[in-house]
């Protein structure tokens, strides 16, 4: 069985937590993960060591740096979810699941066609959202981190707005901690009822 083929029964949902350094991406997409029981994927995590470096150095990522990167992250999901599947660990919505196999990746996935190439052919985006001061203010609190406060203005001009593309949720991050997860819990989980009623 291919999990990456579009008709397959309890077809893989990559949900994607996505936006600008320092909106919470990681903490949101955790605790989300949690929430409705499968396996998370921190983006950053699988950044070469040469991109690392590059940001480190305050120098933004090229689209040559960022795609061999997505389709890394790609990979990994697609991984999770068949061994969610094989291993009979998709938890159904009776037990708090949303009844497919899933993974909940954090990703800055700051394009449409970034985006694009982390959902495959399912795929929800879910973006915390905040004003720039709130955002600035959180990175330049945020310590150890290899993002520079002063990439954040890149960021933020390169962020296409992913609300028109469908399948997206919007979480305001001016909320405390768990009402943000709150909120992206009970945003996604109606967006795969709905889509489990149009047989997405």
């Amino acid at each position: 069985m291919n999990l990456t083929d579009p008709y397959v029964f309890q077809k893989p949902l990559m949900i994607i937590v996505m936006g600008p350094a320092s909106c919470g991406k990681s903490t949101v997409g955790a605790g989300l993960a949690k929430n409705i029981s499968v396996p998370f994927i921190d983006g950053d995590s699988l950044h070469p060591q040469s991109s690392v470096d590059k940001m480190s150095a305050g120098q933004p990522l090229t689209d040559e740096d960022r795609l061999p990167w997505l389709h890394a992250i790609r990979r990994t999901g697609i991984q999770k979810c068949r061994e969610e599947f094989e291993n009979d660990k998709v938890t159904s919505t009776d037990d708090g699941g949303i009844g497919r196999p899933a993974v909940v990746i954090a990703c800055s996935a700051l394009k449409k066609k970034y985006r694009n190439v982390l959902r495959g052919t399912a795929g929800i985006v879910d973006e915390p959202e905040g004003s720039p001061e709130l955002l600035q203010k959180r990175i330049s609190e945020r310590k150890g981190h290899f993002m520079k406060p002063d990439m954040l203005a890149s960021q933020l001009a390169t962020l296409e707005d992913p609300e028109k593309e469908g399948g997206v949720v919007t979480v305001d991050i001016s909320k405390t901690q768990s009402e943000v997860i709150d909120d992206a819990t009970e945003g996604i989980r109606h967006l795969v009822t709905v889509m489990d009623h149009q047989g997405l």
